[in-house]
């Protein structure tokens, strides 16, 4: 995909956080079906594709991830936990550990659609000192937004 849809699919989250933030701050599911989905499809990801994208997938005992993104080997590369809008995604960050552990490459992003921190699983040490980029689709130009996420999330760069 084009990084001109990435744009378009902030552009569509920013809308649907300004005319609908109630509703969607209301449950995790408007906020991934509304904001989140729309996002990861633009980067490229068919989210209906089981052989790219696994929604709820299992890791082990640490529990469900909202979504695993997968390569062509079928190992997940990109975990993404989903929360409700405005549900402070940092609060969430030892649960996103979890998921990622044993995962030595890779990206996990911590999301409620609005906020996006992205975690590289191939830094050494503890879970918070791999944090490297947040984006805000809200607070950021478009434009840097669009560039950061396809950089770090794009299916190109993993698939």
């Amino acid at each position: 995909m084009a990084l001109r849809d990435v744009e378009k699919a902030i552009q569509h989250g920013r809308e649907v956080i300004d005319t609908h933030f109630e509703l969607v701050s209301q449950h995790e599911i408007y906020t991934r079906y509304t904001i989140i989905d729309p996002i990861i499809r633009a980067l490229g990801w068919e989210t209906h594709n089981p052989d790219e994208c696994e929604v709820e997938y299992q890791r082990g005992k640490q529990g469900r991830v909202d979504y695993a993104l997968f390569n062509r080997k079928y190992d997940p590369v990109i975990l993404i936990e989903a929360k409700r809008l405005d549900k402070r995604a940092i609060d969430f960050e030892r649960q996103v550990a979890g998921y990622a552990r044993g995962i030595k490459d890779g990206r996990c992003v911590l999301t409620d659609g609005q906020e996006w921190r992205i975690y590289d699983l191939s830094k050494r040490g503890r879970f918070k000192n791999k944090h490297v980029t947040t984006v805000d689709i809200s607070e950021e130009g478009t434009k840097q937004t669009a560039q950061t996420l396809n950089r770090e999330l794009s299916k190109r760069n993993w698939w």
